[in-house]
């Protein structure tokens, strides 16, 4: 999706394809698409902004489009003149039209993301020079592709495709190049909304193992319904949403540069991945949080440090619990604590007061934090030398940046220390995701010492 393209064609309403309008598509992954018509599907009488599920478009070169989830943006109307109108669509299908949004289900959809081809690793060429006989061999081969089985009906295929080097009467040079995708595979057609967390979820897990933002660049599904057929199978249909505002000129990675590569976990990568899966409902808000901090790398440090910190309690939370007592013993508690707040207290307060009571049988910040890196004590001692004088700093600076309550001013992080101090935050959640989805302690160990990100 990193591909910007304009389409210029004629556009219309499903339920209303006698009345077309002409007008331009343009795409681009930071912006997303924005339709501009030369008039407007809405009824001028009626002065509210118009909403449309579906507006399908045919280009000025005969290709098929579908826009799904569109809104106008703004309308114009002068007289004498003509109307004009503009309308963002969340997402663009090109290949095929879909008259109503149950039709938008995908027998399987193909994906390439950023880094992919680096991660994997993977190559069919083998190439050989002579300089003695003045003479280089290039030989390629297509690597044979592979499969995890992830429940659910899904299933994931790694793939290679490669474009052949053009032939010329006059030949100066051949350019072989290979790109990898994940194909991922339903027991039963599936929406594409069902399809997009599928591809979020894949790109979560690429972002933990390479250290670095993953995006998808390509998506094109295989419908289960195309009047476009190629050798009795439905044509390919590629596929659009907005993008944050990544760079085309990616910088390449090494597998030296990332957390893991697929070369780790080549021998268990079914395993490891149908792990990943498992945990996504469970730990769904700890991957919004860390995650998000990854894809916004221009969040405030002190954004950053109070979304991991959420995390990591979140992932404790999940995974280990953590109440003083049974939820019975509690209410017992907590309604004595209530009875005993001054019937004269201001409302505010009193609810103030009720609020906090409510959540008291949960654990602590600092013991969920303790128990985190006495689990982990072995893979985080390097980088966390002190647990009582790091735990102490976290919440320290955690209450400070909440409450900004100017007696923690002193005792909170800041500047560089605050750095440092997130950066031992990303380790610790890097180590529970590690440890969740199946890496023993040891190799979570040599994988972090491998990447050297901080010194304790």
């Amino acid at each position: 999706m990193i591909e910007e393209f304009k389409y210029t064609g004629v556009w219309w309403l499903p339920n209303k394809p006698e009345e077309q309008i002409c007008g331009t598509l343009r795409f681009a992954h930071g912006e997303g698409a924005i339709l501009d018509l030369i008039g407007s599907f809405k009824d001028m009488k009626i002065h509210r902004s118009f909403k449309s599920e579906i507006i399908l478009g045919m280009s000025s070169n005969g290709r098929k489009i579908t826009l799904w989830k569109c809104f106008e943006t703004k309308s114009n109307f002068s007289w004498p003149g003509f109307s004009t109108s503009s309308l963002y669509a969340e997402f663009v299908f090109v290949g095929a039209h879909f008259q109503k949004p149950d039709e938008t289900e995908f027998k399987s959809v193909s994906v390439h993301y950023s880094h992919l081809d680096e991660w994997i690793n993977i190559s069919g060429f083998d190439i050989e020079f002579a300089p003695k006989e003045k003479e280089v061999i290039i030989k390629y081969k297509l690597p044979e592709p592979f499969q995890a089985d992830i429940g659910d009906g899904i299933r994931i295929t790694v793939n290679f495709r490669a474009t052949p080097p053009p032939l010329s009467l006059v030949q100066t040079e051949a350019f072989i190049k290979q790109r990898t995708e994940i194909k991922i595979e339903t027991s039963k057609d599936r929406r594409f909304e069902d399809y997009r967390r599928i591809i979020s979820h894949i790109q979560d897990f690429l972002t933990l193992g390479i250290s670095q933002p993953v995006h998808p660049l390509a998506i094109e599904g295989i419908p289960e319904v195309n009047e476009e057929m190629i050798d009795d199978n439905p044509y390919p249909v590629q596929i659009f949403y907005r993008l944050p505002d990544i760079s085309k000129a990616a910088k390449t990675l090494l597998p030296s540069d990332m957390l893991f590569s697929f070369k780790d976990i080549s021998n268990r990568f079914q395993v490891i991945l149908k792990n990943w899966f498992t945990n996504v409902e469970l730990l769904e808000p700890v991957f919004s949080l860390y995650f998000g901090t990854l894809y916004n790398p221009r969040m405030y440090l002190e954004h950053q440090f109070l979304s991991l910190i959420q995390a990591a309690e979140s992932f404790h939370q999940r995974i280990y619990g953590g109440q003083y007592c049974s939820d019975e013993d509690y209410d017992k508690i907590y309604q004595i604590l209530v009875k005993a707040i001054p019937q004269d207290a201001k409302r505010d307060l009193k609810e103030s007061l009720e609020n906090r009571l409510k959540y008291g049988n949960e654990f602590s910040l600092r013991r969920r934090l303790k128990e985190i890196l006495g689990k982990y004590h072995r893979i985080l001692s390097r980088f966390i030398e002190n647990k009582d004088a790091f735990v102490q700093r976290v919440v320290d600076t955690r209450n400070y940046l909440t409450h900004y309550d100017e007696d923690l001013k002193k005792r909170a992080a800041s500047g560089t220390e605050l750095y440092r101090l997130t950066q031992k935050l990303h380790l610790l959640l890097r180590t529970c995701l590690l440890a969740q989805v199946g890496f023993s302690s040891a190799e979570i160990e040599g994988l972090l010492a491998r990447k050297c990100e901080i010194s304790a």
